[in-house]
């Protein structure tokens, strides 16, 4: 058996399953193996990047460019460090918040996964703090009407991680008619409402909210999704990505409208019970309307030291 190509009867897609399942850069390598594998990796149905500086900027743009437009895009993964301006910014300067942006070749990278070659699945990580991704905003007179990033009648499922999304547009996700599975963690929710008439599925871990209480009491955020059958709700955020005394902001207080077709739902809101004198108040409101179908439902309320005080558990 030495030296079998224990590939060489497997089909073509189905070795580009197997490459699918790699670092982009590391399936492109795989050309150098044999003649029949020079071209496979274009037609992989993944991209999965990471990195950062001007080498990464390039590698992704040729393989952007180079990838296949007829072969489908089932997922596309970043997770970058590519941030503009704020070339003063530094993590012990005096800024009251990271003035810095997403780079805009992440932007159409993403615009070019989503809507030329149709991606279902979208997984956006950022390495450093909370940054703005204003998207929305970076119109011209060329493009008046530019689409946001996300609204594509192909995304299915799509997971963001540190960013700060503004509430204009990027909050309401009902242009994105197919996305049935959403997860956010570590981002700043910019807005007075998370808006969805089609999500099945939601998870918000570790967010905090722009809204500050003085001008929108202490509700915080509106969630309307009144298809969702799965909620998971955290607040346990790192406070070095979401500090009180940094952004003044309310945490992730929320109201939630009604969700008739919930089957379970997890709650877990930590710093939102004080103790005094052995006795648990609660800081921070959560209204639970959308909750009252929930055949499935765990609310967990604890300290900021982790000792939990309010435990509730129902099981239909």
């Amino acid at each position: 058996m030495s030296g079998r190509d224990l590939f060489g009867a497997l089909q073509d897609d189905l070795i580009q399953h197997v490459l699918s399942f790699l670092p982009s850069r590391e399936a492109v390598k795989s050309a150098t193996l044999a003649r029949r594998w020079r071209h496979l990796w274009r037609s992989t149905p993944a991209v999965r990047v990471n990195g950062s500086g001007e080498k990464f900027r390039l590698f992704v743009n040729s393989l952007l460019l180079h990838r296949d437009g007829a072969s489908p895009l089932h997922s596309f993964e970043i997770e970058a460090n590519l941030l503009v301006g704020g070339e003063d910014f530094d993590e012990f300067s005096d800024y009251e918040f990271d003035p810095r942006e997403v780079d805009p070749h992440v932007d159409l990278w993403i615009r070019h996964a989503v809507w030329t070659c149709r991606a279902r699945s979208l997984v956006a990580r950022f390495q450093d703090s909370p940054v703005m991704w204003w998207p929305q905003n970076r119109q011209s007179s060329a493009f008046p009407h530019r689409q946001q990033p996300f609204a594509s009648p192909h995304l299915t499922t799509m997971h963001l991680h540190r960013v700060q999304l503004h509430h204009d547009h990027l909050l309401d996700f009902s242009p994105c008619r197919a996305l049935l599975n959403l997860t956010l963690s570590e981002c700043i929710l910019d807005g007075d409402a998370l808006l969805s008439p089609w999500l099945e599925r939601l998870s918000i871990i570790g967010c905090g909210t722009g809204i500050h209480p003085s001008k929108h009491g202490p509700m915080g955020m509106r969630i309307a999704t009144p298809r969702l059958r799965h909620l998971q709700l955290s607040d346990d955020y790192d406070e070095d990505c979401f500090s009180r005394d940094m952004y003044d902001y309310t945490d992730l207080s929320s109201s939630l409208e009604s969700m008739p077709l919930l089957t379970s739902a997890s709650i877990q809101l930590i710093g939102t019970t004080t103790f005094d004198d052995d006795h648990a108040t609660a800081e921070r409101p959560l209204l639970l309307h959308g909750l009252a179908e929930a055949t499935s439902l765990e609310l967990i309320a604890s300290t900021e030291d982790g000792r939990v005080c309010q435990i509730l558990l129902l099981q239909a």
